[in-house]
């Protein structure tokens, strides 16, 4: 069995990577080669190859690597990126450049493995992360372009779900909002002031680490799930729900 593990040296994927390889032989996709690729890099059961979706949203060179491997049974989507573009300043380009990086090339990867997915000895699981952006709420951020694009990438998991369903196949997704990964690092807000917009924005007022959301993607496509699919769950510590401002009414 080969697990496919696109962006595997974020934050969650390095994670998933490390634990999916003490049973299997992995394939992660990096863009760069930073500390968390150099780190799997020298697990003998991970194999990584450098790939930028930006640049090119055609999966199959990943899928050929992974095949080289085995038999591709697991599949990790953990790529996207977020700009906050509102409809007074999105261009076309903008939102052209969203779907190279966020919904294209999930549509590949599923057509690139559509044998494996057609193989009903071959029971496939896939799981992926999107984001709180595709989802509009009070106060919620209205990405245009990023959260579009990802709304198309869900509706993919969602499709392939019922369709591949038939075939014993299994595609779920987690919804995520703030975490305190490696990539949140370079926005400019840290320490205290990172904490007040949690305690203004979140009801439990504080974001997640990278163990929640990777080990709950684990879960999602191990042997334990023989059923969940087509799922869009939702991991923001209450965050849509706004259930703090509904409880200061009441206290």
């Amino acid at each position: 069995m080969t697990v496919l593990i696109c962006g595997a040296n974020g934050s969650i994927g390095s994670i998933i990577a490390k634990e999916e390889s003490k049973t299997h032989k992995v394939v992660g996709t990096y863009r760069n080669y930073d500390d968390h690729a150099k780190e799997l890099n020298t697990y003998p059961n991970i194999t990584l190859i450098q790939k930028d979706v930006s640049q090119s949203s055609n999966m199959k060179d990943v899928v050929e690597k992974a095949r080289e491997q085995g038999t591709v049974s697991k599949v990790y989507w953990l790529i996207g990126e977020s700009w906050n573009m509102t409809w007074d300043k999105v261009t076309m380009e903008d939102i052209r450049k969203a779907l190279r990086v966020c919904a294209e090339p999930i549509a590949s990867l599923i057509l690139e493995l559509r044998p494996e997915l057609m193989d009903e000895s071959n029971f496939m699981r896939w799981a992926s992360v999107s984001g709180l952006s595709t989802t509009i709420f009070p106060g919620g951020k209205n990405k245009v372009s990023t959260g579009g694009a990802k709304h198309l990438g869900e509706f993919y998991f969602r499709s392939a779900a019922g369709y591949y369903g038939w075939k014993k196949n299994l595609f779920n997704n987690v919804r995520l909002g703030y975490s305190n990964r490696t990539k949140n690092l370079h926005v400019g807000v840290t320490g205290d002031k990172l904490k007040k917009i949690y305690d203004a924005e979140i009801p439990v007022s504080r974001a997640t680490g990278p163990d929640t959301p990777a080990n709950l993607l684990l879960w999602m496509n191990s042997e334990d799930n023989v059923y969940m699919t087509g799922q869009d769950v939702v991991l923001d510590g209450a965050e849509t729900l706004r259930t703090r401002e509904n409880a200061k009414h009441s206290w």
